[in-house]
This record gives structure tokens, C-alpha cells and sequence, in this order.
């Protein structure tokens, strides 16, 4: 009897060692090395690494291979890896490289267990170009890009106008009296406003006076609606008035330029702009403020996104990555580091300087309407968007009408819809 006590008690120790040994194997975590495909604005690499170090360190069994493209290079380089079979673990995204790849990406709602709640906390217009035609969200944002109004804060002032006041509510065509009273004041100052010469910069003001390029559910070309109508018209008042320079959208003046010269009183542009006079502008004080309000106010919406792929080696620890360098204390830190706008709705980003600027940009996108990512990640429209300014160019010309311009580019557009 003591033998087959002692047989039993041996059993058992050696049971639970062996159960104890694979326990501590089990709760190991495997080494992974993940590869991350990336491309460069200007320091955007350096700031990733930086960011995410406290994460590396809290999970020593994750490294990063880091592979840097130049931009122009990208989109090849990512479709041949995808292409053969061998896709990043995650990558770097801009709004184009998503309407190239987005049949490709691994939808995040397979990886986290409340997909709205993470869609939530993020800027509903870059919710909208990271979700795909069939709903399914694919890519977590990391920063945006907006289209707003920069003012020379100086000549303003010289005006008697305080512009952080009156921008606060003001109207095109309350902003449109002011203006004239800035350029009286000041004998240097030519124009009131300088638009870039693109379709992207010319929608910003679309989309305030209600006008679309396309239909609701973006399934075929709609510029002829009353809003784009109405801008139309407006634009070329602004034109004729002399409140925009026709040396911009007829001739080949950059509005930067005119701007950093002291020749307009504002500028609509990029919130990459930002940067650009911060380096740029000496004589004068300039300052972001809100737009005028059309019918609505509205920006437009960009920006850059992390995503990771179908088929990709190592997709549960990418996606766990991921979610931690879009969480809401790494997007702030990476913002502030690359002098860009937060893509979450609870960042609160404090810059180096100008976080005043960004933060107007940042209302801006707050009041922006998702359909407007929905209508510029729409590729058909990108086939139809330099005959758009041609035919904008026609307006401005007086060659056609408004209501002829929208009617052309409804007939070229609906060959790429069909």
C-alpha cells in the first residue's frame, strides 16, 4: 500500500511540473517582428519610432522592421508586395493609396469587439474615407489635412477690424464688405482672397454654398445642382470684383506667394500651409481663423492612416500595434512631433507654436460633413476633375455659363460612371 502511495505522489509531482512548465510556455509571448511599410513627408519616420517606443519597450517580444519608400515609389512597391503575396503587416496610407488598396486591407471590426465604439473617437470624416463600399472600416486614422482660410492678422488691424471677432460668425458676404475696408486700408494690398487653383480647394467653397460634385449615394456624376451653380456665379463675382486675382485660376500665379507678399489679405489653403509661412513670412502677423459661412460651414477633408492587410504573417500583433499608436495619448504626441492636425475628436494637441492655427483647422473638420471624403475618395470623380477646372476656367473667362459648365462636366463625368 505505502509503494502505491508513494508510485501515486510521484505521478502527481511530475503532473504538475509538467502542467506548471507548460503553463509558463503558454503565457510566453512569441517573438514577432513586425514589418511595417512607410513613406516620408519630413520627419514622420523618426516621430513613429519615437512615439511608439514606451510601447516597444512594454512588449519586448515585438520589433519593427521599418521599411521607408519614397513617395512617388509607394503605391508600386505596396501592389507588388500584395501582389505577390507577401503584404506588411501594416503600412502607412494616404487618402489616394486607400482607393488603390482597399480591396486589399483587412477590415478592423475582425480584431476588436466593438467596431463603433473605435469609430466613434475619431473625426467622422476620416471615418469616412477609411470605411469601404461595404461598411466595413479598414484602417485606423493617424492625422489629417484641412482646407482653411489664413489671414494677414496686421493688415486687419490697420483696418480697425478685429478678425478672431468678426470671423467668429461672419458670412461670405459680410466677410466680402470687410474685406474691401482691409484693402482700402492698405494701399499694398491688391486682392482679398487667393484660391488655390485646384478642384480640391474650389469644393471647399462648394460644399459651403450646398453644391456636390455627385449624387447621394456617389454612384454617378451630379455637378449640376443648384449649389455648384450658385458657386459658380460667386466666384466669378469674386473675380470681376477683383477680390480674387484672375492671375491665379487664368494665369500661373502662386497664391502662397501672393499671400507671403503682402498682396492679399487671405489665403484659402492647406493646413500644411501652416508650416510653409511659418518658415516664409516675416513682415507682417498672419493667423488661421474660421471660414465665412456659406450655407453651410465645411472644409475639406485628408489626411494618412495605418492599416493592415489580408494574408499579412503577423495580423494580431499589427492590429493590437495599431490601435495603440491611434490611441488618443500617441496620436497627441505624434501630432505635436509632425506639426499635424489629430485625426480623433478627443485630442488636445499643445504645438511648439501655432497650436492656435491647428486648432482652427481642427473646427473646421469637426463641422465638415463625412460626404465630402465620400465624394474625393470616389475614383471615377479623380478622372473628371481636370476637365472640372477647365470648365470652372471657362466661367471665369465668360465663355460659358455656370449652368453650361455643369451640364459639360455631367456629360464627360457620366463615360466614367457607367
Amino acid at each position: 500500500m505505502k509503494k502505491v502511495i508513494v508510485t501515486l505522489m510521484i505521478l502527481l509531482l511530475a503532473t504538475t511540473a509538467m502542467f506548471a512548465a507548460g503553463t509558463k510556455e503558454e503565457g510566453a509571448k512569441k517573438d514577432v517582428t513586425l514589418s511595417v511599410l512607410w513613406f516620408n513627408d519630413a520627419n514622420e519616420s523618426d516621430v513613429f519610432l519615437k512615439t511608439m517606443d514606451d510601447y516597444l519597450k512594454a512588449n519586448p517580444h515585438v520589433k519593427l522592421d521599418l521599411q521607408i519608400v519614397a513617395y512617388n515609389e509607394y503605391d508600386q512597391k505596396l501592389k507588388l508586395m500584395i501582389s505577390g503575396g507577401n503584404p506588411p503587416d501594416l503600412a502607412r496610407i494616404t487618402t489616394n493609396t486607400l482607393s488603390v488598396v482597399v480591396d486589399s486591407l483587412e477590415p478592423i471590426e475582425n480584431h476588436v469587439a466593438d467596431v463603433e465604439a473605435v469609430k466613434k473617437q475619431y473625426l467622422p470624416s476620416m471615418v469616412a474615407f477609411a470605411t469601404n463600399k461595404e461598411g466595413k472600416f479598414i484602417a485606423y486614422p493617424t492625422e489629417a489635412t484641412a482646407n482653411g482660410m489664413l489671414v494677414n492678422k496686421t493688415a486687419f488691424d490697420k483696418a480697425g477690424i478685429d478678425v478672431d471677432e468678426v470671423s467668429k460668425t461672419w458670412t461670405w458676404s459680410e466677410w466680402e464688405t470687410i474685406v474691401k475696408k482691409v484693402i482700402a486700408a492698405n494701399p499694398a494690398m491688391k486682392y482679398g482672397l487667393a484660391v488655390d487653383f485646384t478642384p480640391h480647394r474650389f469644393s471647399t467653397l462648394m460644399y459651403q454654398w450646398n453644391g456636390r460634385f455627385l449624387n447621394e449615394d456617389q454612384s454617378n456624376i451630379k455637378f449640376n445642382n443648384p449649389g455648384t451653380i450658385a458657386t459658380l456665379k460667386w466666384f466669378k463675382h469674386l473675380h470681376d470684383e477683383g477680390l480674387v486675382p484672375k492671375s491665379v485660376w487664368l494665369g500661373s500665379e502662386n497664391p502662397a506667394e501672393l499671400f507671403q507678399a503682402g498682396l492679399v489679405a487671405g489665403h484659402i489653403g492647406g493646413s500644411w500651409n501652416i508650416n510653409t509661412y511659418n518658415k516664409n513670412v516675416k513682415d507682417f502677423e498672419w493667423k488661421a481663423v474660421r471660414m465665412p459661412k456659406g450655407a453651410i460651414n465645411s472644409s475639406v477633408p485628408g489626411g494618412k492612416f495605418v492599416a493592415s492587410f489580408k494574408g499579412a504573417k503577423n495580423q494580431e500583433e499589427a492590429f493590437k500595434f495599431m490601435a495603440a499608436f491611434a490611441d488618443k495619448a500617441h496620436n497627441e504626441m505624434y501630432s505635436r512631433d509632425t506639426f499635424n492636425i489629430p485625426s480623433r475628436n478627443d485630442a488636445q494637441v499643445t504645438y511648439p507654436s501655432n497650436s492656435g492655427d491647428f486648432e482652427v483647422f481642427l473646427e473646421e473638420l469637426k463641422v465638415t460633413p463625412a460626404y465630402t471624403a465620400n465624394e474625393w475618395k470616389n475614383t471615377n470623380l479623380s478622372k473628371v476633375t481636370t476637365y472640372i477646372r477647365e470648365q470652372i476656367v471657362e466661367v471665369l473667362l465668360g465663355n460659358i455659363t455656370a449652368e453650361q459648365a455643369v451640364a459639360n462636366v455631367d456629360n464627360r463625368g457620366a463615360t466614367f460612371f457607367k
